[in-house]
């Protein structure tokens, strides 16, 4: 059975996730994470996982969520770390790639205090680091952080060998469907003991879906597409990916 190891899944009403999670199931889709971007959501992903057993949840306040935090933002987010289902921290990170996006700084700071609430907590982070993969490998060397996932990495080689080199996953979206991303150049490459797969649903539909809403069911096309660049057998693909993430998240 496939994992989808990130998805957002906070934004759907409880008949619609339980659809979700039905044609998961079809495709074969054991075992998805919802994954938080803010506060609120947050809760909204804990009372998910209360509801369904196909389901584990991340806590945490994205690059995108760090302006205008309350002042006990981190004491409320720990108190939802300890929850039943909740396996790690995150989407948390850093971002270079929009002027946009709040200051840079905040996104530090605001990373860094999570990391700590991590170590803290002795759960596995969930790093967004578009643009920021080198920054965000250093930071978490830096802080002492033991278990991290770099979720729908689009890096170079030699970041992917560098976070690889510390014990760290990365995790292939939909984007390695895409024929020109310049991630499939070098997938074969990186050791499978380390990896994982998702969607970043509703996001990054694969092909032949692309531009299309994103849903954990189409995991297994990611998957069956590392399989093919890989020159793997699926299932034992599968039976990998699943070790690489019980060692992750479960011990």
């Amino acid at each position: 059975m496939w994992i989808d190891s990130h998805a957002h899944l906070f934004d759907y009403t409880t008949g619609a996730l339980r659809q979700i999670i039905e044609e998961a199931s079809v495709s074969s889709v054991s075992t998805i994470v919802s994954t938080a971007t803010n506060l609120e959501n947050s809760k909204i992903v804990l009372s998910q996982c209360e509801l369904f057993s196909q389901l584990f949840g991340t806590v945490g306040v994205s690059p995108f969520d760090v302006e205008n935090l309350p002042e006990f933002w981190l004491e409320e987010l720990a108190t939802l770390s300890k929850c039943s289902g909740i396996i790690g921290i995150g989407e948390i990170g850093i971002d270079k790639t929009n002027p946009r996006y709040p200051s840079y700084q905040k996104q530090l700071d605001c990373f860094r205090h999570q990391l700590g609430l991590a170590k803290k907590m002795d759960l596995p982070v969930v790093i967004h680091s578009r643009g920021a993969e080198e920054d965000a490998l250093e930071i978490c060397l830096s802080e002492g952080i033991k278990r991290a996932v770099f979720h729908c990495f689009t890096g170079s080689l030699e970041t992917a060998q560098k976070i690889i080199s510390h014990d760290y996953f990365i995790s292939f979206s939909g984007i390695i469907t895409f024929k020109n991303a310049r991630i499939r150049e070098f997938v074969s490459s990186l050791p499978i003991k380390q990896l994982l797969i998702e969607t970043d649903s509703p996001y990054l539909a694969p092909v032949p879906y692309r531009g299309q809403i994103n849903k954990p069911s189409m995991v297994k096309l990611v998957g069956e597409e590392l399989a093919r660049l890989k020159n793997l057998d699926p299932e034992l693909l599968q039976q990998q990916l699943e070790k690489n993430f019980k060692r992750l998240f479960l011990e």
